[in-house]
């Protein structure tokens, strides 16, 4: 039977896409900071959970789009949707850094690695223009300002392809034409990419086309399997979690150490999303409950402000180990290679540090949808019906929105011409 809740959503998915984001942020912060105790193999492959973005991504879209995209036009208009769900925020937070770093830049006392160049290092005029235009993920650049941007340049252009994939074979021949292009950039980056699936700016967009493509074909499954029974449901999405987590900790031992099982990603994770599209379980009904709810509505915004976040923060505890000539980076031996974290001298401290970073990220989470995702998302579905019917929609913008509640289109009939 239907799997979708009231609220026309798979809210399951969607809190899972909120914790994967949690994971992200924390996979990040112990990359800086010395935390003994999250220091696991599971933890330190959390970079994978951007596979899951990846082939929810295709799943969710695929069930959206699949049939609706019929025409050059309709495309554009899905493409316009798309530019208002990533781009604003994007923007946003590459501007707020750019601030940020040029003001510290300015003050004249910051870590070489902050310094702006014009074409060179973490901080170029180069990289960010790239960033700008969403090519930062074709290997024209190394990873740069908001180091997790690289996939939101990843993710959209795979939209270009969706929507060109899309019209080019129709919504029949998809199924097959998905399998394809997901089994080939696998492979592609079986032979050539170096960090397998922790390829970032390198190879990035061939891995998101992995992912999102395996979710395309997650979404057929999920049609296809959508009107019978899921006996022992519960049971299911246990097994499934555990398989996941099983994976992750077998893909390697963290971003030095990627083994090649990591290109499977998109095979396990598209195999949960199956299982949890349906709803069915004991672990889907928590999932569904308003904290994870709210969690999932966030975590686009946890995921582009978290790492802008831990670059001011491990800027000021750098000026505070300069200013009082005391040493807070420590050599620490992970899993056989030697990293170069913060040590704020206790677990118990760090791990408060870290309670505090993560509610604060989320807190900005919150507002950030509520600010800028919610109404520009908007905004840019009103261009897009516009687009769509040949401006026949009154589209004007609307001077706020509601969080949560689309903005009403009216048609113009022939009446009222």
């Amino acid at each position: 039977m239907g799997s979708i809740t009231k609220s026309g959503r798979f809210e399951a998915l969607d809190a899972w896409r909120g914790i994967a984001a949690v994971f992200v942020l924390l996979y990040h912060f112990i990359l800086i900071f010395k935390i003994d105790v999250l220091n696991s193999k599971f933890t330190l492959n959390g970079y994978l959970f951007v596979d899951f973005f990846f082939v929810l991504s295709g799943f969710v879209v695929c069930h959206a789009y699949r049939g609706r995209l019929r025409d050059v036009r309709q495309a554009g208009g899905f493409l316009m949707r798309r530019v208002g769900r990533l781009w604003p925020l994007h923007l946003v937070m590459l501007f707020a850094l750019m601030i940020a770093v040029i003001a510290i830049n300015i003050a004249g006392h910051h870590p070489d690695r902050l310094m702006i160049e014009a074409d060179s290092g973490s901080y170029s005029m180069k990289g960010l223009l790239l960033n700008l235009v969403l090519l930062n993920s074709m290997g024209f650049y190394g990873v740069a300002w908001n180091g997790p941007a690289w996939s939101i340049g990843a993710e959209f252009y795979t939209y270009v392809l969706f929507a060109t994939v899309v019209l080019a074979v129709g919504s029949r021949r998809l199924l097959l034409a998905a399998i394809g292009l997901s089994l080939t950039s696998a492979a592609t980056l079986l032979v050539v990419a170096p960090s397998y699936m922790n390829s970032t700016a390198d190879f990035g967009f061939i891995r998101c086309v992995a992912g999102f493509f395996a979710g395309v074909g997650a979404c057929h499954a999920y049609d296809y399997l959508r009107d019978r029974e899921l006996p022992l449901a519960s049971v299911w999405e246990f097994a499934v979690v555990a398989l996941a987590g099983l994976f992750i900790v077998a893909a390697g031992s963290g971003p030095d150490e990627v083994r090649p099982l990591s290109v499977a990603a998109p095979l396990i994770f598209a195999l949960a999303v199956l299982v949890f599209a349906r709803q069915r379980g004991a672990l889907s009904r928590l999932l569904c409950t308003r904290v994870f709810r709210a969690l999932g509505e966030w975590s686009f915004s946890i995921y582009l402000i978290h790492m802008p976040l831990l670059i001011l923060l491990s800027y000021g505890l750098w000026l505070y180990g300069d200013r009082s000539g005391t040493s807070l980076r420590v050599e620490v031996d992970v899993f056989g290679h030697t990293k170069l974290l913060y040590d704020l001298g206790s677990p118990l401290a760090t791990f408060c540090l870290l309670v505090v970073f993560a509610t604060v990220a989320i807190g900005l989470a919150a507002l950030s949808y509520r600010v800028i995702e919610v109404p520009w998302r908007d905004r840019f579905a009103r261009l897009a019906r516009n687009h769509e019917t040949g401006g026949q929609a009154f589209a004007l913008l609307p001077s706020r929105s509601t969080m949560g509640s689309p903005v009403p289109v009216r048609l113009r009939s022939n009446g009222g011409r």
